[in-house]
């Protein structure tokens, strides 16, 4: 696939560039899917992704809000001269456009919605939508015009394509869907109007589903609140200055009052013993957190049940085998001034946008990919840890106020994602020089089959598959198969194939006189572009002279001695023909990318957890061939097909067909871990344990 060049942040550059670059999905994935149906017609797939394309820009072009009906009318406007057959298969194609758009569900909706507020539009008529299945429909009767002679055909063939299309369409719409999310486009509700007569209907947006932490959160509440048998917290009453509840509240007995102050000062007492032994806190993250027995707190207290959940907490975070040691270290140093919080303030363990929540869940995502040894000389680690050291001193004042180490662990965070983001720019061009190839491999590979069937000289046909492949391959990665160059050897190609048949009549016999000279030449540049050297080509020209000279005399050539072996350009493009990319190293100025490609036709079904993952996310993933990684999701091509994760510690970076990666967290041995917060996640097992599983 072609590398894109990045949205330029000019408003109706980048909504020209982003627009583009969602049709080119949709038509080239639907393209994949058409191909392997009509493998014998590749025309046949060309003319179905080009009116699939046209009828997108059309809709385009004449969107109005205040408008209904422009589907019927572009339908009408693309089927001339419908007879009783296309009556026929018209119906077929009704029917087959409503069982896309069933099956397409929300997908078509979450992708719809995105798509009209990149477009800026405020209403959409269902049927009108550019990426819609009608325009699939019509790009599927210009495939039937091309591949079937008749009616019955037509029909086989609609059903063949329409059981992959059903299968397919909802992961097509989800790859454009999360392609412009990955670009800030934002999903909006959307007022969408029926065509039929029954008015206009408002499609509400999906509803949210709730967040990782807010499962656990509510549900660690009413865990403790059961535990607490409804006894009030002696922490309601306000807090004087020092922290300590103020005297003389009156929802507060005397006995709760001294019970609350002495865990308090003890508290107080236990975290001075702790440092003064160990100022660093090295050892903090290996010590358990107190529990209510410890502090001769009566059970059932709500004050030793937020004790003993938080200790339940930090123990489950230590358990993790995905934090360095020196940052154990500095969450183990923040235990005791967090059961502080949590007895004072029983909202930390109902609220996921508690402060001294978020403290912890930050510090974790500032930590994300460090490897378990990192060492605590570590620049990162260092970082950190003074930062611990800020938010304990923070959570030691009254009223505590988080705020300046939130900022400062998210400038953290920002910072250390943007550094890393640039570090993989290198092995991203790595990439992109990589599909490029790999494209331009497709691209050749189509061309030289079409090629080859219209060849009938067996010298002509190796020539073409030995050498000039090696030209349009080199075309087609430079330019495209757009541009001039790949236009120009690709005219020069058909020009040698007729140039060597048998010439009927006198105009043909002048026409190749008139082009020889000119052929050659054209010829000679290709060989040039690729490196022949003249010794290599001289044979072929010799024997290209023969063959014209027998084809103007309308007379066969003289069979000339071909090698049985396959030539050496045949294998080696048969194996890069970009059909199957398996596992490979790509190397470039001492850098190393494992690129895992994917099986060939393979496309794994995506999960809704797997569906929305970005540029920007930290994923931890396996290797087929190595433990567990944690990197940086840095780039994906705009088709959002393959995807670069990057971590400084592994010194090589990983490209990965995205369906991989999604097959991973489909099966659970992938996790997009960015989006798990350490608090979040560690409370979850401490309610597993709190509720003995």
């Amino acid at each position: 696939m072609p590398p894109y060049a990045p949205p330029t942040n000019r408003p109706g550059e980048r909504q020209l560039a982003l627009t583009r670059a969602s049709r080119e999905i949709f038509q080239r994935r639907l393209g994949d899917v058409v191909r392997t149906c009509v493998a014998h017609s590749p025309a046949a797939a060309a003319a179905f992704e080009r009116e699939v394309g046209e009828a997108h820009d059309q809709l385009l072009s004449t969107h109005s809000d205040d408008d209904f009906g422009q589907a019927s009318e572009l339908t009408a406007s693309r089927l001339t001269l419908m007879g009783d057959d296309d009556l026929e298969l018209d119906i077929r194609m009704r029917s087959l456009g409503s069982h896309l758009r069933e099956a397409a569900g929300r997908a078509l909706s979450r992708c719809q919605s995105r798509y009209l507020t990149l477009l800026g539009w405020s209403t959409i008529n269902e049927g009108d939508e550019p990426l819609g299945p009608e325009v699939i429909c019509l790009g599927l009767w210009a495939l039937c015009r091309e591949a079937a002679r008749g009616l019955e055909e037509a029909l086989t063939l609609l059903d063949r394509i329409e059981q992959r299309l059903l299968r397919e369409l909802p992961l097509i719409y989800s790859e454009i869907d999360a392609f412009l999310a990955s670009q800030g486009i934002e999903s909006a509700p959307t007022q969408r109007r029926q065509q039929a007569d029954a008015g206009t209907a408002t499609a509400q947006p999906p509803p949210s589903t709730a967040t990782h932490g807010q499962s656990s959160s509510s549900a660690l509440q009413d865990a403790v609140r059961q535990q607490t048998a409804g006894t009030p917290p002696a922490s309601s009453a306000p807090l004087a200055g020092d922290g300590s509840p103020q005297a003389g509240t009156p929802t507060l007995d005397t006995a709760a009052l001294v019970m609350l102050n002495h865990l308090l000062a003890r508290l107080t007492a236990l975290e001075a013993r702790t440092l003064a032994t160990d100022t660093q806190a090295t050892n903090a993250a290996s010590t358990s957190a107190p529990r209510s027995q410890d502090l001769d707190l009566p059970p059932g207290r709500p004050e030793a049940i937020a004790i003993d959940t938080m200790a339940l907490i930090f123990e489950a975070m230590f358990e993790s085998d995905e934090l360095p040691d020196a940052i154990r270290a500095a969450l183990g140093s923040l235990q005791i001034p967090l059961l502080r919080v949590a007895i004072v303030d029983p909202a930390l363990l109902s609220s996921e946008a508690h402060p001294a929540r978020l403290l912890l869940n930050r510090i974790g995502h500032a930590a994300l990919g460090l490897p378990r040894s990192t060492p605590s000389e570590h620049p990162l680690c260092q970082r950190l840890c003074r930062l611990a050291a800020t938010a304990r001193t923070a959570l030691g004042r009254q009223p505590v106020d988080l705020d300046a180490p939130l900022a400062d662990l998210a400038a953290v965070i920002d910072d250390r994602e943007r550094t890393i983001r640039l570090a993989a720019e290198p092995y991203v061009q790595m990439v992109r020089t990589h599909e490029s190839q790999r494209y331009a491999n497709q691209l050749a590979t189509t061309w030289l089959r079409t090629s080859l069937a219209r060849t009938r000289s067996a010298e002509i046909a190796a020539f073409l598959e030995t050498h000039w492949l090696q030209v349009m391959i080199s075309a087609g990665a430079g330019e495209g198969p757009h541009g001039e160059r790949w236009q120009q050897h690709s005219r020069t190609a058909d020009d040698l194939i007729w140039s060597v048949l048998p010439k009927q009549g006198p105009d043909e016999r002048k026409r190749l006189a008139g082009m020889a000279s000119s052929l050659l030449k054209r010829i000679a540049e290709g060989l040039d572009e690729i490196g022949l050297t003249a010794a290599e080509r001289k044979p072929f020209l010799d024997r290209l002279f023969d063959l014209q000279t027998a084809a103007l005399r309308n007379q066969p050539a003289a069979a000339a001695a071909v090698p049985d072996a396959a030539p050496a350009g045949r294998s080696a493009n048969r194996r890069s023909d970009g059909t199957g990319d398996g596992a490979r190293l790509l190397e470039s100025d001492g850098r190393q990318i494992r690129y895992l490609g994917s099986p060939a036709g393979e496309r794994t079904v995506q999960t809704a957890a797997a569906t929305g993952w970005q540029v920007g996310e930290w994923l931890r993933f396996s290797l087929p061939d190595a433990g567990p990684l944690c990197g940086l999701c840095c780039w994906q091509d705009p088709a959002g097909a393959t995807v670069l994760l990057f971590n400084p510690d592994w010194r090589w970076a990983v490209a990965a067909h995205r369906s991989l990666v999604d097959r991973q967290i489909a099966t659970g041995e992938a996790r997009i871990v960015s989006r798990i917060g350490l608090f979040d996640a560690a409370a979850e097992r401490a309610l597993r344990r709190l509720s003995g599983g």
